[in-house]
């Protein structure tokens, strides 16, 4: 049985949890949770001494977990290594990502610090073909209206090019579009097509949505953000605490919710609640969609269009 280690320390202070109801949260959450980051080379955000104090995010696995967890390594890419290099960085050039199997790992990894458990969007049994397509939505702060207009209007998109969604509240700022898919199409093909139905989304909308990077260009636009699809990029899991004051949580959707539901709505308060409600996105993973068919149809689309991609590199500049 784990023993938890400093369980008094206050790790929200805002709403005065502790690490110990941190830890009681993810070992509930924990059956609900692992259908959604078992298998998935799991990166955390770790603050060891509460939100009080800085955290960090955390990709490798330290030599210290236990041996029942799994572990993929996988080599840096030339940009993250140069990125390393130049910060001193005596790291190797692999990254060892974590792999939860059980449900009494969750539980451990808040024992070390966890708040936040990202994924990303294919298993680590075949890390390069995704089961899972996420539309990040990223609005102005304050402005619900309008990223529950683009979460509408990704629907529809994804919709058009074969594939059924479901949204998620991120427990921040705005929600995701998530569709599953079949793991037929291979993820840096899956990632090209998502920037292109985001460049489409946008050219459609360009009043209300944007696929620029920066942020002090979007203006009062939210930003349609393709990103999390790349291999190895992450999103955050749902039933996730989020580093945020009010312990706030990545939690499922229906559609029929979005106009009543904050993205912020639900906190580590409500975890009975989140136990009793339905798994949208669970339920979407048993309709996978076809990849290659979605890839097909947006390379058409795209191509009719007329638009150009610009080279992207966020880490320029």
């Amino acid at each position: 049985m784990l023993t938890v280690s400093n369980a008094d320390r206050v790790v929200f202070p805002a709403v005065g949890r502790t690490k110990g109801d941190v830890v009681a949260y993810y070992a509930r959450v924990a059956e609900r949770a692992l259908v959604h980051v078992v298998d998935r080379p799991m990166s955390i955000r770790r603050y060891p001494k509460g939100l009080a104090a800085p955290g960090f995010f955390q990709k490798n696995m330290p030599a210290h977990y236990p041996a029942s967890f799994g572990r993929l390594e996988v080599a840096r890419s030339d940009a993250a290594t140069k990125r390393h290099a130049k910060k001193g960085s005596a790291e190797r050039d692999v990254t060892v990502y974590p792999i939860v199997r059980e449900a009494e790992h969750l539980a451990y990894l808040a024992n070390q610090g966890a708040i936040e458990l990202h994924v990303p969007t294919a298993r680590a049994s075949d890390p390069l073909s995704p089961d899972r397509l996420v539309l990040d939505l990223d609005p102005p702060e304050g402005e619900v209206a309008l990223v529950r207009r683009a979460a509408l209007l990704a629907r529809e998109a994804l919709a058009r090019h074969g594939l059924e969604s479901a949204p998620m509240a991120t427990g921040s700022k705005g929600y995701h579009v998530v569709a599953a898919l079949d793991g037929a199409a291979q993820g840096q093909v899956v990632a090209s097509a998502t920037q292109k139905l985001a460049a489409l989304l946008a050219a459609e909308h360009p009043a209300e949505l944007t696929i620029t990077f920066r942020v002090a260009r979007r203006g009062e636009r939210v930003f349609v953000d393709w990103l999390r699809n790349n291999p190895f990029a992450t999103v955050v899991a749902p039933y996730s605490l989020r580093a945020r004051p009010r312990a706030t949580v990545a939690t499922p959707l229906a559609w029929s919710e979005l106009d009543r539901v904050a993205p912020d709505l639900f906190s580590i308060d409500d975890v009975d609640l989140l136990l009793e409600r339905p798994d949208t996105l669970a339920e979407l993973s048993a309709r996978p969609g076809d990849g290659l068919a979605f890839v097909a149809s947006v390379d058409a689309a795209f191509e009719r269009s007329g638009l150009v991609l610009e080279t992207f590199d966020r880490f320029r500049g």
